[in-house]
């Protein structure tokens, strides 16, 4: 039986992630065929993953790693399946190898964080989160930025004021950072600030588009603010583009 898969509370944690782990190279001339056989292996674990074959990608994935241990894209991925199959002792151990094989591997490191964030750690995610947003590879704004996003979900537990403060600094570092636009119209929305928390839900579908949680979240907007043409056009997509969500089923049954 296929076990049920949560979902990951910030949106640049898992496919993103997967896809980078994807492009690593296959059959190189200049490394062992173990390790050109474990490449193979984890990228058929990560396309099955991405299609929701969960059995199927966690056997690929551990063929992987008995191909070659010490493959930390390998370890990232399987922590990803094990934290989304409800097996959190497995996914931290393996987000730690993954970090352990290689300590400048940013991508564990910001899935280890979240992991922490979400399984009773907030605080020890924050602190990591802010360890790479103050020293993110090679100075890039878009890692720190999504650290800093990072940082502020795990805020959100205790402090308000912090998260919002994190999330100014992901949005100063890159206006457009699509994970702190949508974490802003959460948190405004949670204020009763629904104006606001409308604007920042619309700058974060002109620049990531559209998904079924955000279409749900500028329902709820609307609803709040009286109904609009708005809620009407969220519905429309919402019923049309992701008619097999989980949202589209609560929508359908309000």
């Amino acid at each position: 039986m296929r076990p049920a898969v949560r979902r990951f509370s910030i949106a640049f944690i898992l496919l993103p992630l997967l896809t980078a782990c994807a492009h690593s190279s296959v059959g190189s001339k200049s490394e062992p065929a173990e390790t050109s056989a474990a490449k193979l292996n984890m990228q058929l674990g990560i396309a099955y993953m991405q299609q929701g074959n969960f059995d199927v990608a966690l056997d690929k994935l551990n063929k992987a790693l008995e191909r070659d241990e010490r493959l930390p894209e390998a370890h990232n991925a399987i922590a990803l399946l094990y934290e989304g199959t409800s097996r959190p002792s497995l996914a931290e151990r393996h987000f730690q190898r993954a970090i352990e094989l290689d300590s400048n591997y940013t991508l564990a490191k910001l899935n280890y964080a979240q992991f922490l964030c979400t399984h009773g750690q907030p605080a020890a995610g924050e602190d990591r989160f802010l360890a790479i947003a103050s020293s993110p590879p090679e100075g890039s704004t878009e890692t720190a930025a999504k650290a800093y996003t990072g940082a502020a979900v795990c805020a959100l537990a205790t402090d308000r004021r912090r998260a919002d403060n994190y999330l100014r600094q992901a949005l100063a570092l890159k206006p457009d950072a699509g994970g702190a636009l949508y974490q802003m119209a959460n948190l405004y929305y949670a204020d009763g600030d629904y104006l606001k928390a409308r604007a920042f839900l619309q700058r974060y579908h002109a620049q990531a588009g559209y998904t079924p949680e955000s279409l749900w979240l500028g329902i709820s907007i609307e609803d709040k603010l009286g109904g609009s043409p708005l809620r009407q056009e969220y519905t429309q997509i919402l019923l049309s583009k992701f008619a097999d969500s989980d949202v589209a089923r609560r929508l359908k049954s309000k």
